[in-house]
């Protein structure tokens, strides 16, 4: 009766979270990292801040849902290994709001533990921008800009659901599009950043619903 509702109305808060591995103990546990929040996780990219701090990039595969950031309290040691175990531990949680213009901001959000179970419900009380699946992201190697893909929408402006706005252009977006943007100053824990439509799906481009991204030591966008 585990997944009865009824029975155990907790159970699905259970379900959502990133867990870290550490491939090179092979007796290592497993840790669940509740600092970056319960929802439908599409990949967690990892890169660091100008001042070390660890910064994992997040998106929640559904209709309608966010982009995250999380950044750690502490910063990553190149030198000591055991030191970095906890770092995804400590940190704040952000949602972008992709506004006007191409200006972009990280709202944080409420670091209780309310909010890290509940969290697409903090994102919606800080007013993050509701996107159209947000899937893989991908930092560029050289550059750091950040490119997300949003596989599709086809809800988006029927049925008395949200219409579209700058960073999702289209009405029944079926074929998805690719974002990308620059934090402020190239740094990834910056608070404000600068976004753009970087294209758009559909037969023309020869792609639709765009999902896995991932750049090579080149540079190159897969």
């Amino acid at each position: 009766r585990r997944f009865d509702a009824d029975a155990n109305p907790a159970e699905p808060n259970k379900f959502g979270w990133v867990v870290e591995i550490d491939p090179y103990d092979p007796l290592a546990q497993p840790v669940k990292r509740t600092a970056l929040g319960r929802f439908k996780h599409e990949g967690a990219m990892v890169t660091l801040a100008a001042d070390g701090r660890v910064v994992v990039y997040m998106g929640d595969d559904e209709r309608f849902e966010y982009v995250y950031k999380f950044v750690s309290k502490r910063p990553y040691d190149r030198s000591n290994r055991a030191a970095n175990r906890d770092l995804l531990d400590e940190g704040t949680l952000y949602a972008a709001k992709f506004g006007a213009g191409g200006h972009g901001e990280w709202l944080a959000l409420p670091s209780s533990e309310l909010a890290l179970v509940y969290t697409r419900m903090a994102a919606d009380t800080v007013g993050a921008t509701r996107m159209d699946r947000p899937e893989w992201i991908a930092v560029h190697p050289v550059t750091q800009d950040v490119y997300i893909a949003l596989t599709n929408n086809d809800r988006r402006g029927a049925d008395g659901q949200p219409g579209v706005d700058p960073a999702n252009p289209r009405a029944a977006n079926v074929y998805g599009h690719i974002l990308k943007w620059r934090e402020l100053g190239g740094d990834p824990a910056a608070a404000k950043f600068r976004w753009d439509v970087f294209v758009l799906g559909g037969e023309e481009k020869g792609f639709g619903s765009p999902d896995g991204l991932w750049f090579d030591p080149r540079g190159v966008l897969w």
